[in-house]
């Protein structure tokens, strides 16, 4: 490949990247040009849509679809970014498995092959340079269509994020939903809402405990350190039993060893030690620690079989 076109495919890569997204062009020589390097160095996440094969490994999964749909906002420019698109955008937890297709607005030249168009009537805003639903539109939109498990991960970081009680977003809901399929599943997902709900995974465990009768937990409980003062830990969830039984829950997950956010640094050596060390401390104040993982909340009998070995007593008959 000529030294230029080498270097100018460089310099829009950098650019890309520095902008967050995938590299997008319209010109066909330079498009032909880059699908040459496909395999060499470059990867296509999508139809038309190029990065370096490096920059893409150390993107987290989150971090690719969020390139992919800021790629494909520079290519359509007209698109509205609607339901579990935009909730992704507006960074609300949302299944991957909702953004195989972009989710745009039903106007303009939305391809079959690349977006899912809603045919809503909504208005568009700007999001970081991205036309998007409003926020509480997107909310709205999501909690009418994921049924309640995936519903109620939205509700819980939407309660947390716009900072209102359950019945003021009971009212948004019913205002902007009002006349729509899935209005019932929506209410029932602000019903059981709890801002205090740390995670995705935290919120679906969650919907599968309400769904099954099982009592449900205090959440995020702070307990003391009894090896240094002033210091204290967290357990995911904490049930007081009649009997005076107290049960810890604690999701695990891969992402706290390699989410640098969640690491702050530390490798995942360091991070497993300080797991051990906090579950030792948890164990001067709890009977028992039930551990879980995403694993066991999708294939929920899993999940469930462990609540009736733990203890955890039904209080209803569930959904």
């Amino acid at each position: 490949m000529a030294p230029r076109r080498t270097a100018e495919i460089d310099r829009l890569l950098d650019e890309a990247q520095g902008k967050g997204t995938y590299l997008s062009v319209h010109d066909r020589a330079l498009k032909a040009a880059l699908e040459r390097r496909v395999g060499h160095g470059l990867v296509s996440p999508r139809p038309s849509l190029y990065a370096r094969k490096a920059y893409w490994e150390g993107l987290s999964r989150r971090q690719r679809e969020l390139h992919i749909l800021r790629g494909q906002a520079g290519r359509h420019p007209n698109w509205t970014f609607c339901f579990a698109s935009a909730a992704l955008l507006y960074g609300l937890p949302i299944s991957f498995g909702r953004l195989k297709k972009c989710h745009v607005l039903g106007t303009g030249t939305a391809h079959s092959s690349l977006a899912r168009r809603h045919y809503v009537r909504r208005r568009g805003v700007v999001l970081d340079g991205v036309r998007v639903t409003s926020f509480e539109d997107t909310i709205v939109d999501c909690l009418l269509t994921l049924g309640f498990d995936e519903g109620l991960v939205i509700a819980d970081a939407a309660l947390a994020r716009l900072g209102v009680t359950r019945e003021r977003m009971a009212e948004l809901v019913l205002r902007l939903g009002k006349g729509r399929s899935g209005l019932d599943d929506a209410l029932a997902c602000v019903a059981w809402a709890d801002a205090r709900s740390e995670s995705g995974g935290e919120s679906m465990a969650r919907a599968v405990m309400i769904r099954h009768g099982f009592m449900l937990p205090e959440l995020q409980v702070v307990v003391g350190n009894a090896n240094c003062e002033g210091e204290s830990w967290r357990c995911d969830y904490l049930w007081h039993l009649a009997d005076g039984t107290t049960v810890a829950g604690e999701l695990d997950g891969h992402e706290k060893y390699v989410n640098p956010e969640m690491t702050k640094g530390r490798d995942a050596v360091a991070v497993m030690s300080n797991e051990r060390m906090r579950e030792s401390q948890l164990t001067l104040y709890v009977d028992r620690i039930m551990r879980f993982s995403y694993a066991d909340i999708v294939n929920e009998g899993r999940l469930v079989a462990k609540l009736e070995k733990f203890g955890i007593p039904r209080v209803s008959q569930g959904g």
